[in-house]
């Protein structure tokens, strides 16, 4: 750690950036570095610091992976039900850095929702702390809120304290198909279902067989999965709920899975969040009444797509080829989707050369200049991974 606090102390000194990478799974998400200076390898910071697992939180390193944390958490009957792409190479601090999550987040929430404390090293190489082990912390300033999701800009993350769940007795997926015409109906039913779904996804045929999940059961355009995770008599109850909600709709095909089929369906989901033969992935956020309209506009696409719909965010992949320029038509028309549902977007990946032209954050809106000042507060002379969030820093 004393290396570390050197290190970043000498850049900043020198006027030169400080990157921190762990499992280097998200190097894509970003603009390009705006100055030069040093790649952190974090994976080294790895270690469990503290676990009491009766009060249910756990202290570790943050260069430790996702899969060793949830392999520790599993031994006392726990785990963090958050979705992340890639978890036996992801590292924690990554994945904080970016809160990302997928489609358990519409049950569980996102890592925003279970950091409590937090150490960090600052510009001028100093670890400070923040939050603790206690759940309740609500002591000075959120830091811990303020670093979730900043990209690696506003300090080195060193330590996280998490809160953490039991896992669930019982797992079950529902899946069945749906036609585009029928999408809208189809989520209104969902979001008034008296079901409350842990998990809830839906995918394009072309990305359930990009998942590696085989042809789907239904020959309809769209492939909805509904998940249930909770006590076993509960999830019983929730599945018949819902199974009974379905024979009013018009949908394909409703099969039941159980055990831990059922659960794998989410991980590779997730996965192709960082599918590696699409060299171009939007990520679009809209309100969750506007997914089907947004699903209908682009369903005819040569693209993969797949949608965590009561969270109101949708996932695009190009597929195995990318278009000549980054004004392609194909990119304009989904731009402008986007637009006309209310939402916005971030390109987490695409040729390096085009994000000199292309919004690769979106849109700003009315709180980018607030997290420009907040860049400026805890990080003045642009030390944390310059240029990645904002182009003139």
């Amino acid at each position: 750690m004393a290396e570390l606090c050197t290190l970043v102390g000498a850049a900043t000194t020198a006027g030169q950036g400080i990157y921190p990478v762990g499992g280097r799974t998200s190097l894509d998400v970003g603009l390009v570095p705006s100055k030069t200076g040093y790649a952190v390898d974090m994976t080294a910071l790895d270690q469990i610091i503290d676990y009491p697992a009766r009060d249910m939180t756990i202290t570790v390193r943050a260069g430790i992976t996702i899969g060793k944390l949830q392999e520790t958490l599993a031994q006392e009957g726990q785990w963090l039900p958050v979705d992340i792409p890639l978890p036996s190479r992801a590292t924690l601090g990554g994945a904080v850095a970016l809160n990302q999550s997928g489609p358990r987040r519409v049950g569980s929430g996102t890592l925003r929702d279970y950091v409590i404390g937090i150490s960090f090293v600052t510009d001028e190489g100093d670890e400070v702390k923040a939050g603790g082990r206690v759940v309740k912390n609500v002591a000075g300033y959120d830091l811990m809120k303020l670093q979730t999701g900043a990209v690696g800009t506003l300090g080195v993350i060193t330590q996280l304290t998490l809160k953490v769940k039991p896992k669930p007795e019982a797992s079950v997926r529902v899946t069945f198909g749906c036609e585009t015409s029928q999408l809208g109906a189809v989520l209104d039913l969902l979001h008034a279902s008296n079901s409350r779904p842990a998990a809830l996804e839906i995918l394009n045929a072309t990305a359930w067989k990009a998942a590696g999940m085989g042809e789907p059961d239904s020959a309809a355009s769209w492939v909805v999965v509904v998940g249930f995770e909770e006590k076993a008599s509960t999830v019983d109850w929730q599945v018949q709920t819902l199974l009974s909600e379905l024979r009013s709709a018009l949908v394909r095909d409703v099969t039941e899975t159980r055990g831990p089929a059922a659960q794998g369906v989410w991980q590779v989901v997730t996965d192709l969040q960082h599918r590696s033969q699409s060299r171009l992935i939007w990520k679009a956020s809209v309100l969750p009444s506007k997914v089907a309209e947004l699903l209908q506009t682009i369903a005819q696409k040569p693209c993969l797509i797949h949608s965590e719909p009561l969270n109101g965010i949708v996932w695009f992949y190009s597929p195995d080829r990318v278009p000549a320029e980054p004004i392609d038509p194909e990119l304009a028309t989904l731009e402008q989707a986007i637009t006309t549902a209310g939402g916005n977007f971030c390109i987490t990946r695409c040729p390096t050369a085009w994000k000199k032209t292309l919004r690769v954050w979106g849109r700003p809106k009315g709180d980018w200049e607030l997290m420009r000042q907040v860049k400026q507060a805890l990080d003045p002379k642009g030390v944390f991974n310059p240029g990645r969030l904002f182009r003139d820093v």
